[in-house]
C-alpha cells in the first residue's frame, strides 16, 4: 500500500462545490456585508469553471486550460494549456481535475504528475479526494485510486441488490461520489450506497429502485445527510448519512448542512429541516435560480430568471446576489448586478466570494474589514519603493518589503510554486462542498454544471443549471497601481506561467478600474456599491 498523502487543506473550499461532499456548504463561514462587498480582482474566461481554494492559492479551468492564481490579486502563478480537465480537487502536493480522464497536476508548476487510462464513453462527472484516495466513476465502474500515484486501490464495476423486494440483481454505479463520515458515498441503480474508502467494503445499501430513464450523476454529503440528483426530476431524495434510511425530498439546485437544505425549481425557492418541520420557508421566486450556499447561519444564492411573465409581480429577486437568514429565509442584504459585478456563485473562502460575472472569474471581498489594504496612516509599506505585493499578510502594516526584495507576500514563492504544497491539514472528507454538480459551473456535470460541481453531460449543475460558488480569503484588494508586481511573484523558468492574466483583467477589469478612479483618486480601499 503507498503512503498517504495528507487530506484536503483545513479551508473553507478546498474542492470544487466546497469540500469532499460537495453539499457547498460551509459550517462556520465570514459575515459578509452586502454594501461593502467590491471586486478585488477578475480573470476573463474563468468564470464557467469550478474552483478550489487552498494556501492562498485559487485553481479553475479557464477557456484556454488550468490556472493557478494568487487568491490575494488574482495574478497567474502557473498556466496548464495542455489539460482539459475540470472540478480541482485540492490536497497533498496535487490538485486533482477530471474530464475524459482524471488527472494530478503539481501544485507548485502545473506539470502533469499522473493520468488514468480508462478511456470512457462518457466524460467523468466529478473526483472526490478523501482518505488518500480518489474516487471516481467511470462507464458504470466506481475507482479508488491511490492520490500519490493513480495506482488502483480497488474497483467495483456493480453490486448486488435485491431493490423493492425484487430479486436480486447487479446494479452498475450511476453517479459520482462523495466523501464524508469516514465514508465514500454513490448511487447504483438500486439507490444511494456507503463503502468503506480502503477497501470498498459495502457499510450500507439503500433499496431505492433507480430506473434506467431516472439515472443520476451526483451525490452530495454532509455529517447529516446524503442526497442526489436524479435526472428529469426536480426532486432530491435525502437520506440519513449514518443509516442510509429515507429522511426527506429537497428540490432542484440543492445545498445542505447539518440542519437545513435549501434549493427550489419552477414553482418557488425555500428551505427546510433535513428532519422534521421545525424550519420551513419560501420566497415568491417563481421561475427563478439559484444555486445556494450554505455559510454558518446565512444562505448566499445568486438569482437569475428563466422563464414565466416577463415582469410577475410576484418575482421577488432577478440577477441578484442575495444573503438569507437561512433558519426563515429573512433577507440580510442584496446585491443587483446593475450596481455591483456580481453572477453565479463559484466560491466562497474566507472572506471572499468568486463569481461568475458575464464569464469573469471575480473575487468580491468585504471591504469594511480594513485590513485588506493599508490605512492611512500605515507608514513604510514598501520603504525601498520595489515591488512589495502588498497582500495583508503583515498585520501591523509595517516595513513589508525593507530590503528591496520582492515584497511575495501572497503565498507563491520566488519559483512560481506556492508555499504550502503538501495541501494544509485535514481529511477533509465530510464534504467536499455540497452537489457540485454545478449549476451552470463550466464543467460537464450532468447533473449540475461540472463547471462547478461535476461535470454532467446534461450542463445542469446539479442544482439545476445554475451556478455554484466558494468563497475565498484573500486579505486585500489590490492597489491597482502597484499591488500587482506580477514579475516577482513567479520564476520566469515556471512552466506555463503567463502575465498580465491577473489582477482586474479583462474588460469588466478595466471599466471597474475607470469607474473607482472617478470615485476616488486614492488608492486606499473604498466601499463602492453602486
Amino acid at each position: 500500500m503507498n503512503s498517504r498523502p495528507r487530506g484536503p487543506p483545513n479551508e473553507d473550499w478546498p474542492s470544487h462545490r466546497g469540500d469532499p461532499g460537495h453539499a457547498r456548504y460551509i459550517a462556520d463561514g465570514h459575515e459578509f456585508s452586502g454594501g461593502e462587498l467590491e471586486a478585488a480582482w477578475s480573470l476573463e474566461g474563468a468564470g464557467a469553471g469550478t474552483v478550489a481554494v487552498a494556501d492562498e492559492t485559487v485553481y479553475t479551468p479557464t477557456d484556454d486550460g488550468v490556472v493557478a492564481l494568487d487568491a490575494t490579486d488574482g495574478t497567474v502563478v502557473w498556466e496548464n494549456t495542455e489539460v482539459d480537465a475540470s472540478d480541482p480537487s485540492v490536497a497533498g502536493e496535487s490538485v486533482y481535475l477530471s474530464g475524459t480522464e482524471v488527472v494530478a497536476l503539481d501544485r507548485s508548476d502545473g506539470s502533469v504528475r499522473w493520468e488514468t487510462e480508462f478511456d470512457p464513453e462518457e466524460e467523468i462527472v466529478w473526483q472526490t479526494v478523501a482518505y488518500g484516495g480518489v474516487y471516481a466513476v467511470a462507464d458504470g465502474t466506481l475507482y479508488a485510486l491511490e492520490a500519490d500515484d493513480g495506482s488502483v486501490r480497488w474497483k467495483k464495476e456493480s453490486i448486488t441488490a435485491a431493490s423493492y423486494g425484487n430479486e436480486e440483481d447487479e446494479y452498475e454505479f450511476v453517479a459520482a461520489t462523495a466523501a464524508a463520515n469516514g465514508v465514500i458515498y454513490s448511487v447504483t441503480g438500486a439507490g444511494p450506497i456507503a463503502l468503506e474508502p480502503e477497501t470498498g467494503t459495502e457499510v450500507w445499501q439503500e433499496g431505492t429502485y433507480i430506473s434506467s430513464s431516472d439515472y443520476t450523476n451526483a451525490i452530495y454529503a454532509t455529517s447529516a445527510a446524503v442526497g442526489y440528483d436524479v435526472s428529469g426530476s426536480p426532486e432530491v431524495p435525502l437520506h440519513d448519512a449514518q443509516t442510509g434510511e429515507s429522511v426527506d425530498i429537497g428540490y432542484g439546485e440543492i445545498a445542505f448542512g447539518e440542519e437545513i437544505h435549501v434549493g427550489g425549481g419552477d414553482n418557488g425557492y425555500g428551505g427546510d429541516s433535513i428532519r422534521g418541520d421545525e424550519y420551513s420557508w419560501g420566497l415568491d421566486v417563481m421561475y427563478t435560480y439559484g444555486q445556494a450556499v450554505i455559510s454558518g447561519e446565512t444562505v448566499f444564492v445568486y438569482f437569475t430568471r428563466d422563464g414565466g411573465p416577463p415582469d410577475p409581480e410576484w418575482r421577488d429577486y432577478d440577477e441578484e446576489l442575495v444573503a438569507l437568514n437561512k433558519y426563515d429565509g429573512s433577507e440580510k442584504w442584496t446585491l443587483s448586478k446593475d450596481d455591483t459585478p456580481v453572477g453565479r456563485i463559484r466560491a466562497i473562502s474566507g472572506e471572499t466570494i468568486y463569481v461568475d460575472h458575464d464569464g469573469e472569474l471575480v473575487a468580491l471581498r468585504d471591504e469594511s474589514s480594513g485590513d485588506d489594504q493599508p490605512d492611512e496612516g500605515d507608514e513604510n509599506d514598501d520603504t525601498d519603493g520595489e515591488n512589495d505585493e502588498g497582500d495583508g499578510s503583515d498585520d501591523s502594516g509595517e516595513n513589508d518589503d525593507t530590503d528591496g526584495g520582492n515584497g511575495e507576500q501572497n503565498g507563491s514563492d520566488e519559483s512560481g510554486g506556492n508555499n504550502d504544497t503538501d495541501g494544509g491539514n485535514g481529511e477533509g472528507d465530510g464534504s467536499d462542498g455540497g452537489n457540485d454538480q454545478q449549476d451552470g459551473d463550466d464543467d460537464s456535470d450532468t447533473v449540475g454544471d461540472d463547471g462547478d460541481d461535476g461535470a454532467s453531460a446534461d450542463g445542469n449543475d446539479s442544482d439545476a443549471g445554475t451556478g455554484n460558488g466558494g468563497m475565498e480569503d484573500t486579505g486585500n484588494e489590490s492597489n491597482a497601481e502597484n499591488e500587482t508586481d506580477t514579475g516577482n511573484d513567479t520564476d520566469d523558468t515556471v512552466p506555463g506561467f503567463t502575465t498580465g492574466a491577473g489582477l482586474l483583467g479583462g474588460a469588466f477589469g478595466l471599466e471597474w478600474l475607470r469607474r473607482k478612479a472617478g470615485v476616488d483618486d486614492s488608492t486606499s480601499a473604498n466601499d463602492q456599491s453602486e
